[in-house]
C-alpha cells in the first residue's frame, strides 16, 4: 500500500478499511498477512493490527519496495495492491499469472489516462476493485478482459458520524481571503476541499471563478472557499484578483481534520464540479455535515449526490451557464438547501458507512483469500 495511517488522502483512507477487513482474516481465519507500506515508516505500523501480522515501511523507497516484493513473490503469495503503479516490479510475474494479485482501482489514472502497462496488471490480475460502478464501467471500454466488481467508497473508520445535523461552531471562522485580509465566513460560503495542483485542473476551482463575479452580482455576501494544498494555490489567487473577485475568495491551503470539520459546518454548500472524480470522499463527508452537494453526471459523484434530493448533479461545468444556474439554484432557496442536505445525511449513514465498506470489501476479498 502507498500508506494508510500517517498520510493523507482518499486512498489512505481506504486503506484503513482493507486493512481492518484483513486484520480480521488474521485473527478469525489464521491468514498470514505482511503489509508493506511504501511511503511510511515501519514504526508507523497501526496499534490495533494484530500482533501476528507483519507490517515494514519504506519511506518512499522504490527500490527497497521492489526489492521486498520480488524476494516475496518467490513463495507466490497473494499480492494486494492499493494503487495499480505499486504492482509495477512485478508485471512479468503477474502477467504470467506466477502469483496472483488484487489491484484496486481509485481513479480517471485507471481508465482516462490509463498507462499500457497499467492494462496489462489490470487484465492479469487474480481481481480488480473498483471504487465505484462508474470507474468499473469506464475500464471496461478499455480493457477486454477484466475480472473486476465495484466496492463503493465510505467514510474512513475513525471518522465521526453525526447522528443528527451538527451545529455550526459557536465562533464563526475567519480566513484570509486571496487579497491578504482576514475575513470572517457569513452564511453563504460554497465550500470546496481538493488538491490544487496544475495537473489536477478539472476538480472545478477554475470554473467557479469563472461564475463568481455573477454569482456575487446576485449575491452580495456570497464567499467561496478552496481547501487543500498545492502548488496552483497561487495560480488561483491570481486568477481571483485580476476578476475582482479576491475579496470573497479564500484560499486555505491544507488544514487540520479539527478545522477542516468546522469549514464543513460553517458552509452553505459543497461545490465540487469534478470531471476527474472516480468517487470522491469529500462529498461524504459534506454529507456528514449535512450540506447540499453539487457535482457532475457522468462521474463518481453520480453514485453519491442524488440530483434535486441532495444536491444538484450539472453535465459539464465548462458549460459557463449550467454551472451559474445550479449555483444560483441553490443559493436562492436556503431552505431547500437546508432539506438537501438532511436527505444527504440520512443517505451517507444508509450507503456510506466504514461497516458497509468492510462488508463489501470482505465479501470480495473472500473469493481470492
Amino acid at each position: 500500500m502507498t500508506g494508510a495511517c500517517v498520510i493523507p488522502g482518499g486512498i489512505a483512507a481506504h486503506n484503513q478499511q482493507i486493512l481492518r477487513v484483513l486484520d480480521r482474516f488474521v485473527r478469525e481465519r489464521e491468514v498470514h498477512l505482511t503489509v508493506l507500506s511504501f511511503l511510511e515508516k515501519t514504526s508507523d505500523r497501526p496499534g490495533w493490527l494484530a500482533d501476528q501480522a507483519g507490517f515494514r515501511g519504506f519511506q518512499g523507497s522504490k527500490l527497497g519496495l521492489a526489492f521486498a516484493l520480488i524476494a516475496r513473490s518467490l513463495a507466490r503469495p497473494l499480492f494486494i495492491f492499493d494503487h495499480v503503479t505499486l504492482a509495477l516490479p512485478l508485471l512479468p510475474l503477474i502477467a504470467s499469472r506466477f502469483v496472483k494479485a488484487v489491484i484496486f482501482a481509485h481513479g480517471s489514472e485507471s481508465w482516462r489516462r490509463i498507462r499500457r502497462t497499467s492494462k496489462w496488471l489490470f487484465a492479469s490480475a487474480r481481481l480488480v476493485i473498483a471504487n465505484s460502478q462508474f470507474t468499473l464501467k469506464e475500464m471496461r471500454k478499455r480493457i477486454a478482459r477484466l475480472e473486476a466488481v465495484a466496492c463503493p467508497l465510505g467514510l474512513a473508520p475513525q471518522f465521526t458520524l453525526n447522528s443528527t445535523v451538527p451545529s455550526p461552531p459557536l465562533n464563526a471562522l475567519s480566513l484570509a481571503n486571496a487579497e491578504g485580509e482576514t475575513k470572517t465566513l457569513g452564511a453563504r460560503v460554497c465550500l470546496l476541499v481538493g488538491r490544487l495542483h496544475p495537473d489536477e485542473c478539472e476538480k472545478g476551482h477554475r470554473e467557479l471563478l469563472d461564475v463568481w463575479p455573477e454569482i456575487l452580482a446576485d449575491f452580495r455576501d456570497a464567499q467561496l472557499v478552496f481547501a487543500g494544498p498545492g502548488d496552483d494555490r497561487e495560480n488561483l489567487a491570481r486568477i481571483a484578483r485580476e476578476t475582482g473577485v479576491a475579496k470573497s475568495v479564500f484560499l486555505t491551503g491544507a488544514l487540520p481534520h479539527e478545522q477542516l470539520r468546522e469549514l464543513y459546518e460553517t458552509c452553505y454548500a459543497f461545490t465540487m464540479p469534478s470531471r476527474q472524480e472516480g468517487f470522491g470522499l469529500v462529498y461524504l463527508e459534506a454529507m456528514n455535515a449535512a450540506k447540499p452537494c453539487l457535482g457532475c453526471r457522468d462521474g463518481g459523484a453520480e453514485e453519491i449526490i442524488v440530483h434535486e434530493e441532495t444536491g444538484l448533479l450539472i453535465r459539464n461545468p465548462v458549460d459557463g451557464a449550467e454551472l451559474l444556474s445550479a449555483l444560483q439554484r441553490l443559493l436562492s432557496d436556503p431552505e431547500i438547501a437546508r432539506a438537501m442536505g438532511r436527505r444527504g445525511l440520512e443517505r451517507l449513514r444508509s450507503k456510506f458507512t466504514a461497516a458497509e465498506v468492510q462488508r463489501c470489501l470482505d465479501e470480495q476479498l473472500s473469493r481470492v483469500i
